[in-house]
């Protein structure tokens, strides 16, 4: 049997995408709280260097899987807005920047210094050569992931929902306006 490229994943008959992103959402700013942490914290490394790689990682890994289905939810309702693009736009970069943060704390999980206070544990002198470089650039990773996490949902937001906000009595398409008035 042949599927088309562009079929929309869905779960219990709703398109995987806004379910997906929920995981991006809470995965990236705890894969970056995770990071920085073990980049700036070094009496701290030998606790959060494995949640941090596990973390980058399934952050990244979340963030491909919304953007992959955002993309067959695209080509399936044939929507091509300007809020759509701005939205894919910074999703696209969001990627990117996932990806090298993944990356960066990967190579840092193997290369920068800790000491397990515990005895017989795991202790590691480092590569001193790329020991500092990464402890500066994962929290710029880290930050530029956050920035792009929070703009890319904001343009995905203002997308499904309109630029006016809460108030302007205006729902998404097929939902019915529950606003009562201001109390």
């Amino acid at each position: 049997m042949v599927h088309s490229l562009h079929a929309v994943i869905t779960i219990h008959g709703i398109p995987a995408h806004p379910l997906v992103v929920h995981a991006a959402v809470v995965l990236v700013p705890l894969g970056v709280l995770f990071a920085a942490a073990y980049a700036l914290w070094p009496r701290r490394r030998w606790q959060t260097r494995t949640p941090a790689a596990v973390l980058a990682i399934a952050a990244a890994l979340s963030v491909q899987l919304a953007t992959m289905t955002g993309d067959q939810l695209q080509h399936r309702l044939h929507e091509d807005t300007a809020l759509i693009h701005t939205h894919e736009r910074y999703a696209g970069y969001l990627q990117a920047a996932m990806w090298v943060l993944a990356a960066l704390v990967v190579v840092a999980w193997w290369a920068l210094p800790h000491e397990n206070p515990l005895p017989d544990k795991d202790h590691r002198s480092g590569v001193r050569a790329i020991a500092w470089p990464l402890t500066v650039l994962i929290p710029i990773a880290s930050l530029a992931a956050l920035g792009l996490v929070v703009m890319t949902g904001d343009a995905g937001a203002r997308a499904v929902w309109g630029t006016s906000g809460r108030d302007s009595g205006s729902s998404a398409p097929g939902v019915a306006s529950n606003a009562g008035p201001d109390v």
